[in-house]
């Protein structure tokens, strides 16, 4: 599966820390076509928003309460 939201069957990875508390970061969305995705910290619940730049690596574009900003 290559974009969409995660149902619970599928693995999580886990990935990152939370900027806010720490937390580790499980995968929420993914979408490659644009180069897009969606992690959720385990503990506070907060959005991570990564994109990927022009060599290919992800960047943190920015993190917020609401999971629906990219949509």
């Amino acid at each position: 599966m290559a974009t969409g939201v995660f149902s619970g069957n599928e693995s999580r990875k886990h990935k990152g820390q939370c900027i806010d508390c720490g937390e580790i970061l499980e995968l929420y969305m993914l979408d490659l076509k644009k180069g897009r995705r969606i992690l959720q910290c385990t503990r506070c619940g907060l959005y991570h928003f990564y994109k990927k730049d022009l060599l290919g690596k992800w960047k943190l574009a920015k993190a917020a309460k609401v999971p629906d900003l990219w949509r």
